[in-house]
């Protein structure tokens, strides 16, 4: 992942599903070295810094990761015995390294375990952006950033959530079933089934190994997505019957839900530019039984070539996802500050060009998951002054009560990992109105 750029949810599905004789223990255990070891990088590499007289970025990219795993095994998985961790970690150094690397491993590795105890971090008086870095394993620019938007204390309270296994939440398909249903029938499955404050379609899950080998699963009465995620549909709030774009659509977790909230009636436009992220909506359609959906592939920023304006448009924007940091661990080692005025350029130049696909008093309903304000409140606040056809229309008014601790004084949608159990998300409405003479 580290020398391809490859997305680690993709690589270990893709491993996972090659191993027949892997038993669901095995598969939780590595599941949790990738993703534990991703979430805490950082804090990893400074340990490794301390104890290696080869610095971090100077080593090979598979010994130091090898050196990654063996130091979470250590320091963060109680049940894992030492000598187990470095033993392992030297077969691995033998396999991919060779003889020359086991010593080196295995004097590492047990240095680490020697020292544990003796393990210092930035002093946080001294420069606490540094120490919430360190400590807390997130890169410096982005760690800069927060302390200046959301203060101190919210910026460790935020990364730490950052570093926590996130909740599984799934949305009911009411076309096929409803929450309660689902609810009693997901208890015979999983360990532990609760509702979802917000959303009123949403359940948690604890204690499934494979969520999508449950028949309720396969029979397409529940699909995968995070509660914030669920609340986008209901503020865009489609009718049946109506005419809806999707502009950036796959793999259609909102695509699947807008089509629900219609009742699978009236008819859904849903874009993407990438063929296989389309191919992924399609197979979700087809499991949860939705006929509404038309699929492009086209480039939301670019004409589009549609006759016929759409009541409502959707525009889950591509952004730089720092709100769900806790799901994409591997993310923020992959991003730099310099992606977000990129970002900003192309999400604006989305909006522009879908303006004019809109009726007379349609909504567009704008959509991150991400925290930044450039992406988010500046985008809102730029296309509003080169568009007086539009006005912001608050959220509150659209949201059950249970939500209105997520909705700003100027009505815009947010969510945060830390403070709601929820993913990052922004979330505007915009009507669209006649412009008088």
């Amino acid at each position: 992942m580290d020398t391809q750029g490859a997305y680690a949810d993709i690589s270990l599905n893709s491993a996972l599903r090659k191993s027949d004789s892997l038993t669901p223990l095995d598969r939780a255990f590595i599941t949790e070295l990738v993703y534990g070891t991703l979430r805490w990088r950082g804090r990893i590499d400074w340990i490794i810094s301390q104890f290696s007289n080869i610095p971090t970025n100077k080593l090979d990219p598979l010994i130091l990761n090898i050196m990654r795993l063996g130091v979470y095994q250590l320091l963060f998985l109680t049940k894992v015995p030492p000598f187990a961790a470095v033993n392992e970690s030297a077969k691995l150094a033998d396999i991919y390294g060779g003889k020359g690397k086991v010593g080196f491993i295995n004097a590492n590795l047990r240095a680490v375990d020697r020292g544990r105890d003796k393990i210092e971090y930035p002093d946080i008086e001294r420069d606490p952006d540094f120490h919430i870095s360190v400590a807390y394993s997130h890169p410096l620019w982005m760690v800069k950033r927060w302390v200046k938007t959301f203060g101190l204390e919210a910026t460790i309270n935020f990364c730490q959530s950052n570093n926590e296994t996130p909740p599984l939440t799934i949305r009911t398909n009411t076309l096929k079933t409803s929450r309660q249903e689902l609810f009693h029938e997901l208890e015979m499955n999983v360990k532990e089934v609760s509702l979802t404050p917000c959303s009123s379609e949403g359940l948690q899950i604890r204690g499934a190994s494979d969520i999508t080998a449950i028949s309720s699963f396969e029979k397409g009465l529940f699909q995968v997505q995070d509660e914030a995620s669920q609340l986008v549909a209901y503020i865009i709030a489609p009718k049946p019957e109506e005419r809806v774009l999707d502009a950036c659509s796959a793999p259609g977790g909102k695509t699947t839900h807008i089509a629900q909230l219609m009742e699978n009636r009236g008819e859904i436009f849903a874009l993407d530019i990438n063929s296989s992220r389309l191919a992924l909506l399609g197979e979700n359609c087809k499991r949860l039984g939705i006929t509404n959906v038309k699929a492009f592939k086209k480039d939301a920023s670019l004409p589009l070539g549609f006759r016929g304006k759409f009541h409502r448009i959707l525009v889950d924007a591509p952004c730089s996802g720092m709100g769900a940091l806790r799901r994409n661990p591997d993310s923020k080692w992959k991003k730099s500050e310099e992606d977000i005025v990129p970002l900003k350029r192309l999400q604006l130049s989305i909006l522009n060009n879908l303006a004019d696909y809109l009726k007379e008093d349609g909504l567009i309903v704008y959509s991150t998951c991400t925290v930044t304000p450039e992406e988010n409140e500046e985008v809102i606040d730029d296309f509003l002054s080169n568009h007086s056809e539009f006005a912001l229309d608050s959220i509150s008014d659209i949201l059950p009560a249970s939500c209105c601790h997520l909705v700003d004084n100027r009505g815009f949608f947010k969510s945060y990992p830390h403070l709601h159990n929820m993913d990052g998300f922004f979330a505007a409405r915009l009507i669209k109105r006649g412009i008088k003479s």
